[in-house]
């Protein structure tokens, strides 16, 4: 992924990372049968963390996700924007599903800062 799709998993990402999101990996699965490019996953420290990282990202990203589930709960919310797939776990979900460890190791990379210039937030 490159250019404006790039770009805008980085700016979800850095929107994230300044709400104290955990853990922000980026998994490739380009190559799968999932009808998208990129999981972005982050960590929340309990529930009102997970949902205030999902409203961060509805309030600040410049378009809307195709579709959004798990807000209400915010145990794992799950935010569509086509190109790739944000998934926000609370912790102890996160562990316990460890959707990272599905994956070969080749296609989890943390997200260790912008591709692109910054996002204005």
């Amino acid at each position: 992924m490159s250019g404006p799709e790039r770009a805008l998993l980085d700016r979800a990402a850095a929107l994230l990372a300044a709400k104290k999101g955990g853990r922000l990996t980026v998994v490739d699965v380009g190559a799968s049968s999932i009808p998208t490019s990129y999981f972005l996953i982050a960590s929340g420290e309990n529930p009102v963390h997970v949902r205030a990282l999902g409203n961060e990202l509805l309030a600040k990203m410049p378009l809307a996700p195709r579709r959004v589930e798990g807000m209400r709960e915010g145990r794992w919310a799950l935010l569509d924007y086509g190109d790739f797939v944000v998934h926000l776990f609370h912790d102890e979900v996160r562990a316990f599903y460890d959707i990272e460890g599905i994956w070969p190791q080749t296609q989890v990379t943390p997200w260790t800062g912008l591709h692109t210039s910054p996002p204005s937030v």
